[in-house]
C-alpha cells in the first residue's frame, strides 16, 4: 500500500527520479548540507553541522559524477529541479554474498511528506534487485525517527546490530536495518 504523501506527487512537474550527471553536483551538495542540518539537528553536534561547506562538497560531487566507475546516485527532480538523492551499490563493509548497501538517502526537508523519499527508496530497491542482490542493508542515525519509519513502511527491519562512527564527537550511533529483495 502506498503512502497518503504520495497523493501529493503531481506526475506532470516531478521528473521523479533519474540518474544523476555532472552538472547536478551543485544540487546534490546542497541537498546534502540542508538535509543534514534539519534531520540530525541534536543528533550530530551542532558545529560539524555549521561546519559543512556546500562549496567543498560540491566539488567532492563534481569529480565524483565525472568518473566513469561505480554505480551513479538517483536523484528526485521536480519542476527541473534536483531535490534529493540515493546512493547503492556493493557494500563497504564485509557483507554476506548477494548483499547490497543502501548507503544514504537524502531529500531537501521542504519536499519532506510528498512521497518522494519513497520514490528514491523504492527506486534503489529496484536498481539493487537489478543489480543482483537479494538482501540489503542500509545505517541510519539513531534518532533519526522519519528515517527509520520511511524504510520500516517499504519492508525494512531493524537488525538490532548496533555501530558507532567515531568521525563525530560524540560517536554517532548507528542501527543496522535490511531487507530481502527476493
Amino acid at each position: 500500500m502506498e503512502p497518503a504523501a504520495n497523493q501529493n506527487l503531481n506526475p506532470e512537474n516531478a521528473g521523479l527520479a533519474r540518474r544523476a550527471v555532472g552538472p547536478d553536483a551543485g544540487a546534490l551538495a546542497e541537498a546534502l548540507v540542508q538535509v543534514w542540518r534539519a534531520a540530525y539537528a541534536g543528533i550530530i553536534d551542532a558545529a560539524f553541522l555549521e561546519s559543512m561547506n556546500v562549496q567543498q562538497i560540491s566539488g567532492r560531487w563534481a569529480h565524483s559524477l565525472g568518473r566513469d566507475t561505480g554505480e551513479k546516485p538517483l536523484v528526485a527532480v521536480v519542476d527541473g529541479e534536483v531535490v534529493g538523492f540515493c546512493q547503492f551499490g556493493v557494500p563497504r563493509e564485509e557483507s554476506a554474498q548477494g548483499t547490497g548497501e543502501l548507503y544514504t538517502l537524502n531529500l531537501l526537508p521542504a519536499c519532506w511528506g510528498r512521497g518522494l523519499g519513497t520514490v528514491l527508496l523504492l527506486e534503489a530497491t529496484a536498481e539493487l534487485r537489478r543489480l543482483g542482490y537479494g538482501t540489503a542493508y542500509l545505517w541510519v542515525a539513531e534518532g533519526n525517527r522519519r528515517a527509520m519509519d520511511l524504510y520500516e513502511r517499504h519492508g525494512w527491519h531493524d537488525t538490532g546490530t548496533t555501530r558507532e562512527d567515531a568521525r563525530f564527537t560524540p560517536a554517532l550511533l548507528e542501527r543496522r536495518f535490511a531487507i530481502d529483495l527476493t
